[in-house]
């Protein structure tokens, strides 16, 4: 049997040409598909994976806390620092006692406290008036801000002084008698659980590692007591609770200190008349205008401040950890001021749609200060009542270092942490929409009301946040839940579950953060204050949901790519061998009279595509291994496996439908050509060309229906894919996650296409070129009557035609009923650029009629009549020599890849 294949492979050498061409493709097609593609970080699924993690997998917030953007499951980046409160102790219990809940850490923003820090003493030596020059250099990454404020004050003689002051009630244009640089800060403070922060960020090991600081332990506690002890209940209280303290600023700030002694006398005899001549000539104006010598300077940046707070504070150096000398602190408690408060945002249009989707705008806020009012980004709501501010006294236990914390940096999968780190920004675009290249990098400013602050300064305790604010403290609680490790379908459904459960219990909202990708959106950032617009921002929102969104377009996607080229591949595999049996039908009536069972000749179609397949499967493991020994790559032991058995399966099962064909054949079948019946009638009157290829194309429907299914399997696939594609706009190409996987895998699924389109121009050849053949003496009679070899093509073009068509028509509705059932709609919006892909098969249908369309033009008449088609003979040589450059070049190939394994080993 194995002989009579051979001899049949050899006498048909176009043919066996054409079968070892399409079994090379198939070939290489499944071993980069399957035996590579992990190699090839093929899948969107494995580069999921790999960025399968986050800070914390659900965050919990209080009802009313939902801002517009969330319509576009768009989290502000800026959130966890303006939420106010609205979330009860025992809501956060009940919460922990979820099952499979196995981090519930929440955050109570309880509020911004200011300070007032001595940092030197004047020295002052001589007696006479002063001037304070105080400027702040405020660098905002993008501005530099300068602002200057002069005071007065006197050294010497402060009897005189404070006669002025008594008889001007205080309301004097020399300021109060101090002798220290003092600066007045505002920080804000929170409230955590030290046990379960621990767990989410392993914030017990950012602690700064000396003997004076700890973590916060049960002694630590929180309690209220008078300011003073005065035995009267009219004493204000004062809260009083351990903190830990950030050793670092984020912000870039320097106050110089100018102290001038101005050219006026001053001594004991002269200082009344000063005075009054400075009283006489516009008090503040007067001295503004008088020279002076400078006598000190001093400047401070903000990390300076901070650990002078914090030695002060602490009784230790923050950074060597030795005792200082003295407490500097002037106060013994904080006054503290205004609670944390969102932004509030408008949608407005995007200046660039294609690059940032989504765009927003900071509504300004009116606020009221000390100078009156003003104009902030974040509305500053007092915690004054009744001309009170609540009074707190935090004292030190630790200082900790934010940059040791366990918090994912992954710009793909990165969130919100502003507890220890301040929101990003970049401004891309000026106030006139011109770009900003390179980008500039927006820096948090010290006033709690500006776009970018500080993170809290201070961290206390969650029952410290009680305390100070009441029933609802808490913020927000960032949830990590046991049991998604890994990207699924389970791990979805377990988020779901306990989303749910959460909010049925509590009646507070949930979303699920775990899977979601940084976004690019612009943030436009108005005039205030009379000051230039900044212009637009571009800040990394985040994306709710893209990673399995992105994984259900994979599954769908990936799935579709190896189901679409394994049925293209059976569906040539079974065109060939229906081919072959139409071809060879007379060979096997004659066998059948001769004594051949049916099923030996079914047996023998079966053998032939074995043989094929244990070829494919054996250039497979070839392909695969030889990527493996040249390439530093892991291939999977179970892929390569996989790679050559599913090749061989492939031409198994193209082979049975055939096999069973082959059974009915009997010499009286093998007089008839093609599929026509002698009893049916044409479907249209030949009145032409394209008349007379559709009845060709419908007489014999079954084999072009093969073509035609073949053709639109993969153009279907691409329909969908661009689809998929475009619906993703704000997910694939937009997060950053879906950039990176969009590189990274992009080319797989298009590589896949192309590979089942060129088997379907392989598949339409086989069939177009055995339909020219069977009608050899149409074609002969055709020419004989004049027609030109022109007009010939035109007659099998038309016919590759008719196969596009209705592979186009095939391919839509398999690609819209797929967008139905996978979406639930019809992309209506998408309709024209679906409908551009239909062009596709119909390029197709007539590639694959070129080369028999050419045979036919160049069939001579005499040959056709007599049942020869083409030029065998003239063609033997050439083709016999290309077969075996074939076979030596697979066999070079085997033989050095072996050796390449050998040496290896």
């Amino acid at each position: 049997m194995i002989r009579l294949i051979w001899q049949s492979w050899w006498r048909r050498k176009e043919r066996f040409l054409l079968l070892l061409f399409g079994a090379l493709i198939i070939s290489a097609g499944l071993s980069y598909l399957i035996g590579l593609s992990e190699t090839s970080k093929g899948t969107i699924v494995d580069e999921l994976q790999k960025r399968w993690s986050a800070s914390y997998h659900i965050v919990v917030r209080p009802e009313g806390s939902r801002s517009l953007t969330e319509a576009d499951n768009l989290l502000d980046p800026n959130y966890l620092s303006g939420l106010d409160g609205g979330i009860s102790l025992a809501q956060y219990e009940q919460i922990k006692a979820i099952e499979n809940i196995e981090v519930a850490a929440p955050i109570a923003m309880i509020g911004y406290g200011t300070y007032n820090l001595y940092l030197d003493n004047y020295e002052l030596e001589d007696e006479g008036i002063y001037r304070l020059i105080e400027e702040e250099v405020i660098n905002d990454g993008i501005t530099e801000k300068r602002n200057e404020t002069h005071s007065y004050f006197t050294y010497g003689n402060d009897a005189i002084v404070h006669q002025k002051f008594i008889e001007n009630e205080g309301d004097y244009f020399l300021g109060p008698i101090f002798e220290n640089i003092v600066v007045v800060r505002s920080i804000l403070f929170a409230g955590i659980d030290p046990e379960q922060e621990a767990k989410l960020i392993g914030l017990d090991k950012a602690i700064l590692q000396n003997e004076n600081n700890h973590y916060f332990t049960k002694e630590d506690v929180a309690e209220i007591k008078p300011l003073y002890d005065s035995g009267s209940d009219d004493v204000p209280d004062v809260f009083s609770f351990p903190v830990i303290f950030s050793n670092t600023s984020y912000t870039d700030l320097q106050t110089n200190y100018t102290i001038e002694k101005l050219d006026l006398p001053f001594d004991k005899s002269e200082a009344s008349t000063t005075l009054e001549r400075a009283e006489e000539n516009g008090g503040r104006d007067y001295l503004d205008k008088q020279p002076g010598t400078v006598i000190r300077k001093y400047t401070y940046d903000d990390q300076e401040v901070l650990e002078e707070l914090g030695n002060s504070m602490s009784g230790y150096d923050m950074v060597t950890g030795d005792p200082v000398y003295e407490n500097r602190l002037k106060f013994d408690y904080i006054t503290l001021d205004n609670h944390p408060s969102q932004f509030q945002y408008k949608q407005v249009d995007s200046p660039f749609q294609e690059r940032w989707p989504y765009a927003y705008e900071i509504e300004v806020q009116e606020n009221e200060g000390m100078q009156g009012a003003y104009e902030g980004f974040r509305k500053m709501n007092s915690f004054i009542e009744d001309g009170m501010a609540p009074l707190i006294a935090p004292y030190w236990i630790g200082f900790y270092d934010p940059t040791n914390l366990d918090i994912s940096k992954d710009p793909l999968n990165e969130l919100p942490m502003e507890t220890y780190r301040p929101a990003s920004a970049e401004l891309v675009l000026d106030g006139d929409r011109n770009p900003v290249n390179p980008p500039e990098t927006l820096k948090p400013e010290v006033s709690p009301d500006n776009f970018l602050a500080n993170p809290p300064g201070m961290l206390t305790t969650i029952e410290a946040a009680e305390m100070i604010r009441g029933d609802q403290p808490i913020s927000a609680i960032r949830v990590k839940v046991a049991g998604v490790s890994e990207l699924t379908e389970d791990s979805q459904e377990t988020l779901d579950l306990i989303a749910r459960e959460i909010e049925e219990k509590t009646g507070l909202l949930t979303d699920i953060t775990l899977g979601s990708s940084p976004q690019p959106a612009l943030t436009n950032i108005p005039s205030i204050n009379g000051k230039p617009e900044y212009g637009w921002l571009q800040q990394m929102w985040v994306k709710l949901g893209s990673s399995f969104t992105l994984f259900k377009e994979a599954k769908i996607g990936y799935t579709g790519i190896i189901f679409s080229v394994i049925v293209v591949a059976s569906l040539y595999v079974w065109a060939s061998s229906f081919v072959s049996l139409l071809a060879r039908r007379n060979e096997f009536a004659v066998m059948a009279a001769v004594g051949w069972r049916p099923s030996q000749i079914s047996r023998l179609l079966v053998v032939e595509s074995a043989l094929l397949g244990v070829f494919v499967a054996a250039v497979s493991w070839t392909i695969i291994g030889f990527v493996y020994l040249t390439e530093d790559v892991s291939v999977s032991p179970l892929r390569f496996l996989a790679t050559g058995i599913i090749a061989f399966i492939i031409y198994i099962i193209g082979a049975v439908v055939p096999a069973l064909m082959a059974r009915n054949i009997s010499p009286y079948l093998a007089m008839q050509t093609g599929e026509i019946s002698i009893s049916k009638k044409r479907l249209l009157h030949t009145r032409g060309i394209l008349s007379m290829s559709a009845n060709h194309f419908l007489g014999k429907w079954k084999r072009s229906w093969l073509s035609i299914i073949t053709i639109a399997l993969p153009t279907s696939l691409l329909a969908l894919f661009i689809y998929v594609g475009f619906r993703l706009k704000g997910v694939m190409y937009t997060t950053w996650l879906g950039q990176y996987v969009a590189l990274e895998v992009g080319p797989i699924q298009y590589i896949a296409i192309i590979i089942a389109l060129v088997i379907a121009v392989l598949t339409t050849f086989e069939i177009t070129w055995q339909n020219v053949a069977e009608r050899g003496k149409e074609i002969a009679i055709l020419k004989s009557v004049g027609w030109k070899n022109g007009t010939i093509r035109k007659l099998i073009w038309s016919e590759g035609l008719f196969t596009g068509i209705c592979a186009a028509v095939l391919s839509l509705l398999l690609a819209f009923g797929a967008m139905w059932i996978f979406y639930g709609e019809i992309p209506f919006d998408d309709f024209g650029m679906i409908v551009v892909t239909a062009l596709v098969p119909i390029i197709v249908g007539v590639l694959g009629t070129v080369i028999p369309a050419e045979k036919a033009a160049r069939l001579v008449p005499m040959q056709g009549l007599v049942g020869q088609f083409g030029n065998e003979v003239s063609e033997e040589k050439w083709m016999r020599k290309f077969i075996i450059t074939v076979f030596a070049v697979l066999l070079l190939f085997v033989i050095y890849t072996a050796a390449r394994f050998i040496l290896s080993i």
